[in-house]
């Protein structure tokens, strides 16, 4: 997808101690296919393949790929002053919150001036996540970064015999978040990334065989029969976001994003320079996505 020709997309990963965040990351800047920004905590934590380094310094880490890290040591403000300012600009900011951090609170710095918020992803540990839960110490604040997440990576099912005791936790806490299974931290991006999606289909670990669709057209739809449409999705659709027009305001950039059963339309703040018409890229199992559901907004009715 691509959004807002100039705001920045912001993604927040946060999880407990020990859960994979670091692995995810260092996922992330091995198979990002965008310019991405990464804020850590701590550079220590971050073991980059050395043949991804091009130069670092003390508080930024430049990739032959044109991804970055920046260091947080001085907090938020002045680093996401330095993502902002490099250039060429990054497409992504990735922010890898502490891991005894309020992922949500740190997801309001995602809509600061030239920033998009995307997704808050949140890694748990497979094989502790009920010890942790139960935990009088650290319970309430496992539980609440659980609740915060619109993604759920499951991780280190590698080491799980039976994932249906975590599965269950996760439902009571927060019941409408996408759950992504993962070794490794390896997740397919397209789950919590929306820009730029291949046509094609990908193995993800245990969540299937995924494929993603674009749909692009220029007549507007009124907003009631796009809800019709959203409500009517099938409930194997995993992701869908993009820019939609509406009949009743067809000069203003709606950003449309689905994550599991949440939803939300909302006005594209940087209008000036909005794409023209619609442009959805749409994500679910393989053979989930109903061509009627293109072709009707392709009508516009």
């Amino acid at each position: 997808m691509e959004p807002s020709e100039g705001l920045m997309e912001v993604s927040v990963i946060g999880g407990y101690l020990g859960a994979g965040k670091t692995t995810l990351v260092n996922h992330i800047l091995r198979q990002a296919s965008e310019r991405v920004a990464v804020m850590v905590n701590d550079f220590g934590e971050i073991n980059i393949d050395q043949a991804l380094i091009d130069s670092r310094s003390e508080n930024t880490i430049s990739l032959t790929n044109g991804c970055i890290c920046c260091s947080l040591v001085d907090g938020f403000v002045s680093a996401l002053e330095s993502v902002t300012s490099f250039r060429p600009r990054p497409t992504r900011l990735v922010i890898e919150a502490s891991g005894v951090a309020d992922p949500g609170a740190v997801a309001a710095y995602g809509h600061g001036p030239g920033l998009a918020l995307d997704a808050v992803v949140v890694v748990t540990d497979a094989t502790r996540l009920s010890e942790q839960i139960a935990d009088p110490l650290i319970g309430q604040t496992v539980a609440s970064q659980i609740v915060s997440a619109d993604v759920i990576v499951v991780n280190k099912i590698d080491l799980v015999d039976n994932l249906a005791v975590a599965k269950s936790e996760l439902g009571k806490l927060n019941p409408d978040a996408l759950l992504a299974y993962a070794s490794h931290g390896e997740v397919n991006l397209d789950l919590f990334f929306g820009r730029e999606i291949a046509r094609t289909d990908r193995p993800t670990g245990h969540v299937g065989m995924f494929e993603s669709r674009t749909h692009e057209s220029t007549k507007p739809i009124s907003r009631e029969a796009f809800e019709v449409l959203v409500e009517n999705l099938p409930q194997e659709i995993q992701r869908v976001k993009g820019i939609v027009r509406l009949t009743e305001a067809p000069h203003v950039a709606m950003v449309f994003q689905l994550v599991g059963r949440n939803w939300e339309l909302r006005a594209l703040a940087d209008r000036q320079n909005s794409p023209h018409g619609n442009r959805l890229v749409v994500i679910g199992p393989k053979g989930s996505i109903p061509m009627e559901w293109d072709n009707a907004l392709r009508s516009g009715n």
